[in-house]
């Protein structure tokens, strides 16, 4: 979700110059200076002063991803439509093809490998965020860094082995991939 949302500022950022779309992109880093804990605890007092249905739910913790990750994806996102030429685009209009044929064909695939890495910047990030998850997550909701938190603040070191080697391992599940199939070298060079 938090992808999907940054491609439209990616592409307004990386393909149109002026003031609207560098106001935009700035408004989404914004929220990368923000700590966990802030996003969240704004979140709880908006969820419990005007969104009691939304407080505790899933929705809620998938918006306080999207506020704190929105700015991991859309800098990959940018930097690989950067990369590419914006006469590709040019000549996919230049041949008659309309600006959403032009979108689906030719800029989304250039944004091809920086959405694989913003997909897995996102994910690790996410799968280590702490302070939102515990303030944030449905009762009962349970997730490996809470896992591991709660059990080694508890001194329950051995207990707390197991989640974070799994942790360890789902977390580098996707960047073997990135790095096996080459994504990681096209974005940062």
């Amino acid at each position: 979700m938090t992808v999907v949302l940054a491609l439209p500022v990616a592409i307004l950022a990386a393909r149109f110059g002026g003031v609207f779309p560098m106001l935009i992109e700035q408004a989404a880093y914004l929220t990368h200076a923000l700590p966990g804990l802030v996003v969240a605890l704004a979140l709880v007092f908006f969820g419990i002063g005007y969104a009691r249905d939304l407080y505790q739910t899933t929705w809620m913790l998938l918006l306080a991803y999207v506020i704190l990750f929105l700015p991991n994806a859309l800098s990959a996102l940018r930097a690989s439509l950067l990369r590419q030429s914006p006469r590709l685009e040019d000549a996919g209009a230049a041949l008659g093809r309309s600006p959403l044929r032009v979108l689906a064909t030719v800029t989304l695939p250039l944004a091809r490998p920086g959405a694989v890495a913003a997909l897995a910047l996102v994910f690790l990030t996410i799968m280590k965020e702490l302070p939102a998850t515990l303030l944030l997550a449905p009762p009962g909701y349970e997730t490996l860094p809470g896992l591991v938190w709660g059990r080694s603040s508890n001194a329950l070191y051995a207990g707390a082995a197991l989640p974070a080697l799994i942790l360890i391992a789902v977390s580098a599940i996707p960047v073997a991939l990135l790095v096996w199939r080459g994504d990681l070298g096209t974005i940062e060079s």
